[in-house]
């Protein structure tokens, strides 16, 4: 695993639960609004050992039931089963935050109980979704084989959207209110300018009718 850093306290990553936020390193987007661009594809940020992590995790477990992690994109890494079964032993909830491209990974994660809840991001609609990832493959058939492995899995689960003025349009918006099903959660944010990407004439204001918006 290539870890990027830890945060120790969250109230907002696992619902209903306090947690400490794992990040791993690397991404197979480039998305340029990213917000955590330094340890998605740059080399600005500073490795942590799986030893130290775990430690830290240990520690915790005093005060803490739940676990999220995220990116970057955590699938990526062939031995994240392996480091979340050290993280289960502990007796964490765990929740995965994805983008959704390895259907295979999340899966096998299901499948062998390593993770309670999962985090999916549906970025766009498919034709446009290779403006927001700024990369030129087209990923939505794994996407979308993603978005079925979870909606046959027993876990709990949500979708989520990020609104990225410029890049996004309201027919993204309008997919996504389609594609999700009447017991689903769909939830969408709006982009912030980072240090690489300036976001202009803000979009304030969404139509919604089934997502939420946080």
């Amino acid at each position: 695993m290539i870890l990027a850093g830890i945060r120790t306290f969250s109230f907002v990553d696992y619902p209903k639960r306090i947690s400490a936020v794992i990040y791993t390193a690397g991404c197979n987007f480039r998305c340029k609004w990213c917000h955590n661009w330094e340890i998605a594809y740059s080399d600005e940020y500073k490795p942590l050992t799986e030893e130290n992590i775990l430690n830290k995790l240990a520690f915790l477990k005093k005060r803490l039931s739940a676990l999220c992690i995220t990116g970057g994109e955590p699938t990526i890494h062939n031995d994240l089963p392996e480091f979340i079964q050290e993280i289960k032993r502990m007796g964490y909830l765990v929740k995965l935050d994805t983008n959704g491209t390895n259907p295979e990974m999340v899966k096998y994660l299901i499948k062998n109980g390593l993770i309670d809840y999962a985090a999916m991001d549906i970025k766009a609609k498919p034709d446009n979704y290779y403006k927001l990832i700024n990369v030129p493959k087209d990923y939505w058939k794994d996407i979308s084989k993603t978005i079925e492995v979870l909606r046959s899995s027993s876990i709990d689960y949500e979708f989520r959207m990020t609104y990225v003025p410029g890049l996004s349009t309201d027919t993204d918006v309008e997919f996504f209110e389609e594609y999700l099903l009447d017991n689903e959660k769909g939830y969408i944010t709006i982009a912030n300018s980072t240090e690489i990407f300036e976001i202009k004439n803000k979009k304030e204001e969404l139509k919604l009718n089934k997502i939420i918006f946080r």
